[in-house]
């Protein structure tokens, strides 16, 4: 049993909040888990408890033991963490780490766009310091391409991070962030998304991507490569992670009630792609090796929701949508660190 569950016995939880005693809960709990700074830990689990109570008072010290026992240690590349005193207007300026323009439904600002939701913190976010963000889409996320093409075939919105030839460009970077799915603004998987992505400087391909629902013909896997795994005829509720030539490497469940966390150690020297994986608060794990990649080009890491047609021939610019529609992918714990050395925060 992992060490934070031994602080949450319930008959241990009700005694202390009987008692109001949950200073004293956090120094005793940070003592048991051998937690070096007690006083950070005590603070960040008060927080925590006065956000959670309406959750769970198990999820609060759990969420705390993450955050500052297994919070990201390594060298940052692109910090994307949600400060807590973030307001969604701050998104629509340049004090957001995200692009303030791209990528968006055309006329709309970030601050009718996305949502703060109540919920749990992720893994690598820490309750008193940062928080999580959702990006929806509607009718109106058809974004104007160039300044002149809209593309009618999608409905997206995608929090954009680099300018394409920055630093997580070279050497081995690991991708970080959690998601988790709000269930009254699901997806409809009958559509394909891409919901993660690392899109090359030429906007024809991805290094990798994260995607779920039913596959289009025109994304199968091109030429050989790592198995030449489809993602067509793979269950619509599974994740699917997608190397450059489209094969899928790994893929796991869509779970509806908890955070998945991700890691893709994008190795530019070797040409190679690794996937990392977890649930709720658990340590991430290697679930793959590592495997052959094209990871040249350069490229911009996109976090947020793209709604493939259905019915389509060119994807982009033709295709079904149904109308109305209101969906939403809540994120995470976002940040890209330099694993140059060997260092993956877990």
């Amino acid at each position: 049993m992992e060490a934070w569950r031994l602080a949450c016995w319930p008959e241990r939880i009700r005694k202390v909040d009987a008692a109001g005693r949950w200073v004293e809960f956090g120094n005793d709990i940070a003592r048991e888990l051998k937690i070096l700074d007690i006083e950070e830990f005590v603070e960040v689990l008060s927080h925590s408890l006065r956000e959670e109570r309406g959750f769970n008072i198990c999820a609060a010290v759990a969420a705390t033991f993450v955050a500052v026992s297994s919070a990201a240690r390594c060298p940052l590349v692109f910090d994307g963490h949600v400060p807590s005193s973030t307001t969604l207007h701050t998104f629509d300026t340049s004090n957001s780490s995200y692009s303030p323009t791209h990528v968006k439904g055309n006329n709309l600002n970030w601050s009718s766009i996305l949502l703060f939701p109540s919920l749990p913190t992720s893994k690598f976010d820490w309750a008193s310091r940062s928080k999580a963000v959702e990006v929806t889409i509607n009718n109106s996320s058809v974004f104007l391409s160039g300044g002149k093409n809209l593309q009618y075939g999608f409905r997206r919105a995608e929090l954009v991070v680099g300018n394409g030839s920055d630093a997580s460009n070279v050497g081995v970077k690991t991708f970080h962030w959690s998601n988790r799915q709000d269930e009254s603004k699901g997806m409809n998987l009958s559509h394909e998304y891409m919901n993660v992505w690392h899109e090359a400087n030429d906007y024809a391909s991805n290094q990798f991507s994260l995607n779920a629902g039913v596959m289009l013909d025109q994304d199968k896997p091109i030429g050989t490569g790592n198995g030449s795994v489809s993602g067509i005829g793979i269950e619509r509720t599974f994740w699917k992670v997608l190397d450059r030539k489209n094969n899928v490497i790994w893929s796991t469940s869509i779970i509806l009630d908890e955070w998945q966390n991700w890691g893709i150690v994008v190795d530019y020297v070797k040409n190679t792609l690794q996937v990392l994986y977890s649930e709720s608060y658990d340590p991430l794990e290697a679930v793959t090796d590592p495997v052959p990649n094209d990871n040249s080009g350069g490229g911009q890491f996109h976090v947020g929701i793209l709604k493939k047609p259905t019915n389509t021939t060119s994807v982009v610019w033709d295709g079904y949508q149904e109308s109305p529609i209101y969906e939403g992918q809540i994120y995470g714990g976002v940040f890209i660190e330099d694993s140059s050395r060997g260092c993956i925060s877990t």
